[in-house]
């Protein structure tokens, strides 16, 4: 490899050309005059670019509509299977030729790629984004060529022999069997950094690590094959060199590259080949390569080469963040450690000396760490909302253990895939590894500063972070700190600019938020304060839309604080989402309605400030917006009925949030005092349920507005036809949430439906003060 080659200016080129082709869908003719500049090398760069654009728009998936019943599916695996909740994932190609992903049941004998199967099938559209800022699973799947999921509604059964591949598979399995022999939450770390099965990790070993900065280290990437295969290729170098007629014989370099070279790729299969260990085996394999052909590469430039060969084959593999966290990392180490190194106010020690065989290390790893963190912080803002701020302390103790059990475990499940009892010994030696790598992680997580939270920068703020990050080993002076506090800009500035516009846009702004079978509604008062009117939640072992959907969504909003968080009453899909919302934000007043609270949901309660019970006609206010409660006071009130029943008066303006109540809780709230039901917007009582939302209710409170908050697919059917129709024919715009969040703003005068997504967009902020405005002059 020629190190003068334009790689990297190319792969730039080619990043920016997909990047653009996953933004529009569009592909101008005019670009393809672009291509033929391929052939002059000042201009290359943008032909990659006009070409990564259309091989992005090529790539995705056009809309389809999935059938109404279960079908019978049949096809290839084309990816390897991930193990998650009991489920296998993967991609199908199914015999129409169309891309499915698929979860499935797994089977006696592992699923692997290259598998022929066949099952029965339900099949629907992949969900768009729940929130303002959170993922879109639709797009990302269908940039890679996927428009539709499906559920396996029985085990997969194979119509051909077994791929090859299983035997790998299979040896991932006889390594898990291996490691019960370990204590459970290390064996589950070992199962996960020696074969990449994270199946067995529980959901504190993932959040210790996340908050810790070691996750990288959890997780089988580009360390982990750097580790095992420069490893295996030393070894082989130093056996070959003590087989006297072999070292005669060859070059024991060369041979040593011959067999890693496969052993690495077999790796990248057998850990399953995520985009950071398939990014590190391509650069592994070019350098190997380029030892047997006696080509001397460079850092940059083999960093250039995979990512033209990843982005080349998988264009849409650029909107997963395992890929742009390893191409941003390995980018930070090849542009910033040696300048950080060249910084410090010490010289390199002098070959063979102490310092160098054993402090200079230390150093190097530490410039390595911090290089590493500057170039993915924004990414880490952008997916995750979070920095953990003992990450690189963390690192610099974690990385060599990490290190060290890579190997070892890497040996042991060689050995368990020939038979599990081999890998005892390796696992007892793995053990005290594993335990000190468990601890280095607990104790950086511990502390309540160890994360900061940040709000998402979005995709372009995030990039340009990414390249003024990458920038500061070339610049030099007044350029150099404009790049670095530019970079801090794109890191700290986001959330507070939002909330900044918020605060001058004034109004009363309501975020029914897409919190699964449950309930979370975000009120954003004139003064920029925020309060919380429940936070879903959903049993143990369920995913929590208090971390998925609420914390995430109220760090974009520039949230800092909580003003006050009312629980309408304690059942769980109303309050178990605030164990992480009160972990992550100060919380002022907590107010509650319903009976005592009870088990979990008396925990998490306990995390908040001493309830405050509202009487009927009580009320409390912030801003010039009243909080009365309006429900009964009967004490023989149960359950659902027993909730509290909220009015929210900004100026003219009314929402009522009436919890659960069913028909006992509806009359009584009438008989209370009917009159203070009106409102313009309702949150529809019990999700939309039968035994709600009666005839009486609807009519007392009449509303413009009728929002239900309810989860796709719900077991329970919620909402069904009968209240919806009642909503509707009292002339009320029909709202769910499990079609994404809806938004809502008033100004005092009258309540006003806005996109959901300008909650995040500053100009748009502003501009709806001015469009409202605008409207009460016409």
């Amino acid at each position: 490899m020629n190190s003068r080659a334009p790689l990297v200016p190319v792969a730039v080129g080619l990043l920016l050309g997909v990047a653009a082709g996953l933004w529009s869908e569009r592909w101008p003719p005019a670009a393809a005059l672009a291509l033929p500049l391929a052939a002059s090398p000042p201009f290359a760069p943008l032909a990659f670019a006009s070409a990564g654009w259309l091989a992005a728009v090529l790539a995705r998936a056009p809309a389809a509509s999935p059938p109404a019943e279960p079908v019978e599916l049949e096809g290839v695996v084309v990816t390897v299977p991930s193990a998650s909740a009991g489920r296998l994932r993967f991609t199908l190609r199914e015999r129409g030729g169309a891309l499915l992903d698929v979860a499935a049941p797994p089977i006696e004998w592992p699923l692997a790629a290259g598998d022929r199967i066949r099952f029965p099938a339900r099949l629907w559209r992949p969900p768009g984004p729940r929130n303002p800022g959170a993922t879109d699973q639709a797009a990302r799947l269908a940039a890679v060529g996927v428009a539709l999921q499906a559920e396996a509604l029985l085990p997969p059964v194979r119509v051909a022999p077994p791929s090859p591949l299983a035997w790998l598979e299979r040896g991932r399995e006889r390594f898990a069997e291996a490691a019960v022999r370990l204590p459970e939450r290390e064996a589950a770390l070992v199962r996960a950094i020696g074969t990449g099965d994270r199946s067995a990790l529980d959901a504190a070993t993932n959040e210790s690590f996340a908050r810790s900065g070691l996750a990288h280290v959890l997780a089988v990437s580009g360390l982990h094959l750097v580790v095992v295969a420069a490893g295996l290729e030393r070894l082989l170098r130093w056996a070959f060199l003590r087989v006297e007629p072999l070292a005669a014989r060859v070059d024991v370099r060369r041979a040593a590259a011959a067999v890693t070279l496969p052993a690495s790729i077999a790796y990248t299969v057998a850990t399953g080949a995520g985009f950071p260990v398939v990014r590190a085996a391509v650069a592994s394999t070019l350098l190997f390569a380029g030892t047997l052909l006696d080509r001397e590469g460079s850092a940059a430039n083999t960093l250039g080469l995979a990512t033209l060969a990843m982005l080349g084959v998988e264009p849409g593999s650029l909107l997963d963040p395992s890929l742009q966290l390893s191409l941003a990392s390995v980018a930070g180490l090849v542009a910033l450690a040696s300048p950080l190194r060249a910084a410090l106010p010490f010289d390199r020690p002098p070959p063979g000396s102490w310092r160098a065989r054993l402090a200079e290390p230390l150093v190097a790893g530490l410039c390595a760490t911090v290089a590493a963190s500057l170039a993915t912080a924004p990414i880490l803002a952008l997916h995750f909302r979070r920095l953990p701020a003992l990450g690189v302390l963390a690192n610099v103790a974690g990385v060599p253990i990490g290190t060290g059990l890579t190997a070892l475990t890497a040996a042991a499940a060689v050995l368990a895939a020939a038979w599990p009892p081999l890998a005892a010994p390796l696992l007892w030696l793995c053990r005290p590894l594993a335990t000190a790598l468990l601890w280095v992680s607990d104790t950086a997580a511990a502390p309540s500063f160890a994360v900061v939270g940040v709000a998402s920068p979005g995709p372009l703020v995030a990039g340009l972070g990414c390249a003024l990050a990458l920038s500061l080993g070339r610049l030099r002076g007044p350029a150099r700190w404009g790049a670095a506090l530019g970079l801090a800009g794109c890191l700290a500035l986001p959330g507070p600019v939002r909330a900044a516009a918020a605060r001058e846009r004034g109004q009363l702004e309501l975020i029914a938020a897409s919190v699964g079978q449950g309930d979370g509604a975000i009120l954003r008062l004139p003064d920029g304060a925020v309060v919380l009117v429940d936070a879903g939640g959903t049993f143990p072992g369920g995913p929590d839309p208090g971390a998925r959907d609420l914390v995430p969504l109220l760090r974009d909003l520039g949230v800092t604080r909580l003003a006050a968080v009312i629980v309408s009453h304690p059942h769980p899909d109303h309050t178990l989402g605030l164990a992480a919302v009160a972990t992550a934000f100060p919380v002022e007043k907590l107010i509650l309605g319903g009976g005592p609270p009870a088990g979990a949901v008396k925990e998490v309660l306990a995390r908040l400030p001493a309830p405050v019970r509202l009487r009927h006609g009580e009320a409390w206010e912030r801003a010039g917006v009243r909080f009365e409660a309006v429900g009964s006071d009967d004490p023989s009130l149960e359950e659902n009925d027993a909730s509290l029943v909220l009015r929210v008066e900004y100026g003219a303006t009314a929402l009522l949030f009436p919890g659960d109540v069913e028909e006992r809780g509806e009359a009584a709230a009438i008989a209370a005092g009917g009159a203070r039901l009106r409102a313009d917007l309702v949150k529809v009582p019990h999700h939309g349920s039968r035994t709600s939302s009666g005839a009486a209710f609807v009519a007392a409170v009449s509303p413009r507005f009728a929002v239900v908050s309810v989860g796709a697919s719900n077991r329970f059917g919620f909402p069904h036809p009968e209240p919806e129709a009642r909503w509707r024919g009292a002339g009320a715009a029909w709202r769910r949430t499990d079609e994404g969040a809806v938004r809502f703003l008033s100004d005092g005068r009258s309540v006003r439906e806005v996109p959901a997504a300008g909650a995040l967009d500053p100009l748009a902020l502003l501009a709806e003060r001015r469009e409202q405005e605008d409207a009460w002059r016409r």
